[in-house]
């Protein structure tokens, strides 16, 4: 049988191996995360620096109604 040829590891490497992943897997976590705050942070003060700089209407603006009288039209034919 193929399994009796395998070296299995002490419960203590084990132990030892499957620490250091949790270690690992933790501290690629929290750098993943720090990036991802830091992006989140870094975009949305982005956003309202750009939103402060757009030239806003003023609050005392209409709308403006034309209406089809309102347009005046003249036409010279090309010679």
């Amino acid at each position: 049988m193929e399994l009796g040829k395998v070296t299995w590891p002490t419960r203590l490497t084990a132990l030892r191996f499957t620490l250091g992943v949790l270690v690992v897997s933790a501290v690629f976590a929290l750098f993943i995360g720090l990036i991802d705050i830091g992006l989140s942070k870094g975009i949305a003060g982005l956003l309202a620096w750009v939103s402060e700089r757009q030239v806003s209407p003023s609050a005392s603006s209409q709308p403006v109604q034309v209406q089809p009288d309102d347009i005046q039209v003249e036409t010279t034919p090309v010679q």
